[in-house]
């Protein structure tokens, strides 16, 4: 979303924030556009959605309260509104930096790291979602996987014994850190309630699969030992992923999805997600 005809201060004074604060514009996505907003006494974020986004912008308020509520290190919203039909959230600034940048200036801490990143993972997954998502429990199953209507059915029928708080969009980029421990969970636009194994899967999908995640793991610090490390944090939590082909197979789907309109002048971009997602179809038997 481009920032130019977004006015951040006029935005700020709409949601009751006063004083003169100063508000840098960050990189924010396709429905999106950021500020850190800096004040006399506290840094914040500031986040515009695109026109008309307001059950977006409710599905990211009452997700990350949720989350806040149960421990987990999570912006805390200051305030909420609409400007010119744009929804926008002030919420908390977290300190530290990326899981991502953190690793490639300091990649001895892999393991210890790769340990709190899947351990933070599993405390998500032992949330109850709220009712908002909980409402279409099925929901990810569809999620990004439009026309296949086979590895739909397939998982509707699976059999699981938990709904959780899934965030769905779990990597090093959306992650924060000291060095010491993580301090930050963001961009829960994804988030839904579902099987915890979905969560797993994609984020796993997403350190193999993606680019922008992938090449920086190989080239600094080897993406089998961040994935291994995350993995025993994450058992030492929630237990062994068990049956995860189906999960894989839906994974890889969805990451397809993701990536084809990033990569569609570099086709080639594409061929490791294929590979990956047909091994796990077939082990499925979907």
């Amino acid at each position: 979303m481009t920032q130019t005809d977004i006015q951040p201060l006029e935005i700020l004074r709409s949601l009751g924030f006063n004083g003169t604060p100063v508000a840098t514009p960050l990189q924010g996505g396709f429905d999106m556009a950021m500020w850190k907003v800096e004040s006399e006494d506290q840094i914040y974020a500031l986040r515009v959605f695109r026109p008309g986004a307001h059950k977006g912008c409710e599905h990211e308020r009452v997700v990350m309260a949720t989350a806040r509520a149960a421990g987990l290190p999570v912006p805390e919203v200051h305030a909420a509104g609409v400007w010119q039909d744009r929804p926008a959230l002030l919420i908390t600034w977290l300190a530290g930096r990326t899981l991502a940048d953190e690793l490639l200036a300091r990649p001895w801490h892999v393991w210890r790291l790769g340990i709190e990143f899947g351990r933070v993972q599993a405390a998500i997954h032992a949330v109850s979602a709220p009712d908002l998502l909980r409402q279409q429990p099925g929901a990810w199953i569809a999620w990004q996987c439009e026309g296949e209507q086979t590895l739909q059915d397939h998982l509707r029928h699976f059999p699981t014994d938990k709904t959780a708080l899934l965030h769905l969009d779990y990597h090093p980029r959306n992650v924060l850190t000291d060095g010491e421990q993580i301090t930050g969970i963001i961009d829960w636009t994804n988030a839904h309630a579902g099987d915890p194994r979905a969560d797993a899967a994609r984020t796993i999908s997403i350190l193999r699969l993606d680019p922008l995640v992938r090449k920086p793991l190989i080239l600094w610090l080897g993406l089998r030992v961040f994935e291994m490390a995350w993995r025993v944090g994450y058992q030492r939590e929630h237990g062994h992923l068990t049956d995860m082909p189906l999960f894989y197979s839906w994974a890889g789907t969805v990451i397809q999805h993701n990536l084809a309109h990033r990569y569609k002048h570099a086709p080639q971009e594409l061929a490791p997600a294929r590979r990956w997602t047909n091994k796990w179809r077939a082990r499925a038997r979907c």
